[in-house]
């Protein structure tokens, strides 16, 4: 029995899997415009070098966004403590702020200089999807993505 969609000739390669694809920065389709928009929906914070910022076990359900400066970021990591830093344009507290639970690192503005922060809490993502639904689609949609690249990461073969 033929199939009608089988043209012949040899099966088309699938396509490799997307896993081991960095997932794209948070937001980074936004242009000029729009990123004011997001900003507009925020609370800009300013903290000096070494400040602390968020203490682990502290419920601080905030998604914040580094618009400058350097944060450390200390926590478990696979039965050892692990520590990263962060800077400019990338962001922390994404689990907190997607599942309200305590934050399982402790976050400190960098050493070196003082770290401006943009927080967009739960409520906030609320106002932004009411007056700027594309934007807040574009947010969600994003902050999928680094979780389905953390999985994929954490379980490799999935």
């Amino acid at each position: 029995m033929s199939d009608f969609f089988s043209y012949g000739g040899a099966a088309a390669p699938a396509p490799a899997p997307a896993a081991a694809a960095a997932p794209r920065a948070i937001l980074g389709e936004l242009g000029g415009e729009d990123w004011e928009k997001f900003i507009a929906h925020t609370a800009r914070r300013r903290h000096p070098a070494g400040a602390l910022i968020v203490q682990a076990g502290e419920a601080d359900a905030a998604l914040c966004f580094i618009a400058s400066g350097r944060v450390e970021l200390q926590g478990p990591g696979g039965g050892r403590e692990s520590r990263e830093s962060r800077g400019e344009g990338e962001v922390f507290g994404l689990l907190s702020f997607l599942d309200g639970a305590p934050s399982d690192v402790t976050v400190r503005a960098g050493a070196e200089a003082p770290v401006e922060l943009l927080r967009l809490t739960p409520e906030q993502l609320q106002q932004l999807a009411a007056w700027q639904p594309r934007i807040a689609v574009l947010l969600l949609r994003d902050l999928a993505a680094h979780v389905a690249a953390r999985l994929r990461q954490a379980r490799p073969g999935d």
